[in-house]
């Protein structure tokens, strides 16, 4: 269940990230290879969570097919201009997955609405992170383009990031402990807050500022390969929250 909850967190924050885009000044393509990696991940997310979806009546699995057929829409949309159509389909992805990934807080039970709302920001960080890295790619085909799409997705990212690690510290706040079961068994116990902290959440924070000083400078492959970079260890970090939050820590 980790692996479809990794993916139905960042294709919600892949929507996201796509709404706020501009849309007068980011090239049309960008918005269909949006659409069709959210298609991938729900995809992805449908089969990892099958087999735990059963014994839930199979709700979750028909939420995120519905969440599939719905970004493949939108890309035919984007692919063919319809921009209105577009949009309404990347919204349609973004209330479907968020509504995927609270359903499934709810059913964890514990501190559900905290839950919910650090899987969205945790699908959030790493939606902003992605979209900001394709963005970019977007001036490999097309430099003439306005630099302005690249820095409102990189400041996207950084608020995200933000977001993201003000809730993880008030998981730290309500954990009463070190975490216990199988993860601290096999690894000191400082080891996965410290990537969770240090490659999750500071590192990209750090790239998210050198990416925006590139793009000032309008060095844009220089600011993609630093998002790159921050799209690894934002996913790192990402990880390791997850294995945190199935051994006991209220870091979702």
């Amino acid at each position: 269940m980790m692996l479809a909850d990794f993916a139905a967190r960042l294709a919600f924050g892949l929507a996201v990230a796509a709404l706020a885009a501009p849309r007068r000044s980011t090239p049309t393509p960008y918005f269909r290879t949006m659409c069709l990696v959210m298609l991938g991940l729900a995809v992805l997310a449908t089969l990892a969570g099958r087999s735990s979806d059963a014994s839930r009546g199979g709700l979750g699995a028909w939420a995120m097919i519905a969440t599939a057929a719905v970004a493949y829409m939108g890309a035919v949309a984007w692919g063919m201009g319809w921009s209105r159509v577009g949009t309404a389909a990347t919204a349609a992805v973004a209330g479907l997955s968020g509504s995927w990934l609270a359903g499934l807080a709810l059913a964890e039970g514990g501190p559900w609405a905290f839950n919910a709302a650090s899987r969205a920001a945790s699908g959030s960080a790493m939606g902003a992170t992605v979209a900001a890295m394709l963005m970019g790619h977007q001036y490999l085909t097309a430099p003439s383009t306005s630099i302005g799409p690249l820095r409102r997705a990189i400041l996207l990212m950084a608020a995200a990031l933000a977001a993201r690690a003000a809730l993880a510290a008030a998981g730290l706040a309500l954990a009463s402990g070190p975490p216990t079961g199988s993860a601290s068994a096999t690894a000191p116990t400082w080891l996965l807050p410290a990537m969770r902290w240090g490659m999750g959440l500071i590192a990209p924070a750090a790239a998210a500022a050198l990416a925006c000083k590139a793009a000032g400078l309008r060095s844009t492959q220089s600011a993609t390969g630093v998002l790159y970079a921050g799209t690894a260890l934002v996913m790192l970090g990402e990880l390791a929250s997850l294995i945190l939050s199935r051994a006991g820590a209220p870091i979702v």
